[in-house]
């Protein structure tokens, strides 16, 4: 990392040498100050600043959505190593760490493929970049009302796991902690099921889909 940062010199701007120094609050400083401009900025070896937050698994999930929502399409870009963001925060943040799952979330939802579907519920305009057309293998119904609220109908299925367990007004809170709150495993994606009259009950957990609902 030394080595590094001595090749660059004074070629990076002063959020790339923030982000080096794990200077949080001057990171947050310079993308105020510059109103984004220098998260939009190439190093030598063609990394962003989201690169270089990255690279030692450490930055806060605070700080990567900071420098997403100063260029959300650096999320997308690669460096000179034919390496995006994603791939360098899967390597360098440690599994089981605090700051994984959070900033792995945020990081794949962003991505190409990742656009939100056109759903008539109101509620999904809140949540770009979350939902994905891809079902998981399987679901489970964890509940029938949302483990969250236990208001509102489960309609979120978690990807991997398949637990559907949200209700639509519980997605956000709930899922920028980057767990299902079901068994607490790592979500990668999110995908919105419509729930069939003859849902199973509480008792029976196991059900299949079939174009799109849920039957027993």
């Amino acid at each position: 990392m030394y080595s590094y940062i001595s090749v660059m010199g004074l070629t990076q701007t002063k959020l790339h040498w923030a982000v080096l120094a794990q200077d949080w609050k001057r990171v947050e400083g310079r993308l105020q100050k510059t109103q984004g401009r220098e998260a939009r900025i190439f190093n030598p070896y063609g990394d962003l600043p989201l690169h270089l937050a990255c690279y030692d698994g450490v930055a806060p999930p605070h700080i990567i959505r900071a420098l997403i929502d100063a260029y959300p399409n650096s999320v997308r870009k690669e460096n000179k190593m034919g390496r995006d963001p994603l791939e360098l925060a899967a390597k360098n943040y440690r599994v089981g760490g605090p700051y994984r799952a959070e900033v792995l979330v945020l990081l794949r939802w962003h991505r190409p493929g990742n656009s939100p579907n056109d759903y008539a519920d109101a509620q999904t305009d809140l949540l770009p970049g979350i939902f994905t057309q891809r079902q998981p293998e399987q679901m489970f119904s964890a509940s029938e009302l949302c483990v969250v609220c236990m208001e509102e109908p489960s309609r979120v299925a978690m990807i991997p796991c398949g637990h559907v367990c949200l209700c639509m007004k519980c997605v956000r809170t709930t899922i920028q902690r980057g767990r299902c709150p079901v068994d607490r495993c790592e979500v990668n994606g999110l995908y919105q099921v419509k729930i069939h009259e003859s849902m199973c009950s509480v008792s029976n957990s196991n059900f299949v889909e079939t174009s799109g609902e849920i039957t027993c």
